[in-house]
């Protein structure tokens, strides 16, 4: 069966979560590919849901053992690790990663199409905005110079979108990723329309 990761990048406060939930809502056929984490769940989150919520030893035995393909360390802070299976229960996924992790699932699933959406904030002032909107951080600085980094590898991303307008970004997500769920069924198609030719060519 054809698979299809679709890969959500960008700095703090650029709307990833927004983009995802929207993507998975349109389309039920992709499942989110639920990430690890170290840190302690969040008033609305789940377990399993937005993330599979495991102490520091249990994460760190499961990079040993090869159960989590990459991982980083957020701000000095807590872990965060993706799973080295994705498409155990479903072919088309999508999961949020900085560009290390992009990098590193390329490098890995070279035979699956990978459609990577990089989600650029329209200004710096407007990150800073976006950061400090959400809530009180201490640590405004290492976020700015993480936002930074993620931007300086914008070029490697199969989509790249101004994340000015929330509609329209909405909108242009919508479109390249049923333009994605198309190109999923190319080699389908292309056999369909080969059949038509053989039976042409036999009865004729």
């Amino acid at each position: 069966m054809n698979k299809l990761l679709f890969i959500v990048t960008g700095p703090s406060g650029a709307g990833k979560n927004t983009v995802m939930t929207h993507i998975y809502n349109t389309f039920p056929e992709i499942k989110k590919a639920v990430t690890y984490t170290t840190r302690a769940p969040r008033p609305h989150e789940q377990d399993g849901v937005d993330y599979r919520f495991i102490g520091q030893e249990e994460f760190f035995a499961k990079v040993r053992e090869g159960k989590i393909l990459e991982y980083e360390q957020v701000y000095n802070d807590y872990y965060y690790g993706s799973p080295a299976e994705i498409f155990a229960d479903g072919p088309i996924k999508i999961m949020e990663m900085d560009w290390k992790g992009h990098r590193t699932y390329r490098q890995v699933y070279k035979d699956i199409r990978i459609a990577s959406i990089f989600l650029v904030p329209p200004s710096l002032e407007e990150i800073k905005k976006r950061i400090l909107g959400r809530s009180q951080v201490d640590n405004l600085q290492s976020r700015l110079a993480n936002a930074l980094e993620q931007l300086e590898h914008a070029h490697d991303y199969t989509y790249i979108i101004v994340n000015d307008q929330k509609d329209r970004t909405l909108q242009q997500v919508e479109a390249l990723v049923r333009a994605e769920l198309i190109n999923l069924k190319r080699k389908d198609n292309l056999e369909h329309a080969r059949g038509i030719v053989n039976s042409f060519n036999k009865d004729f």
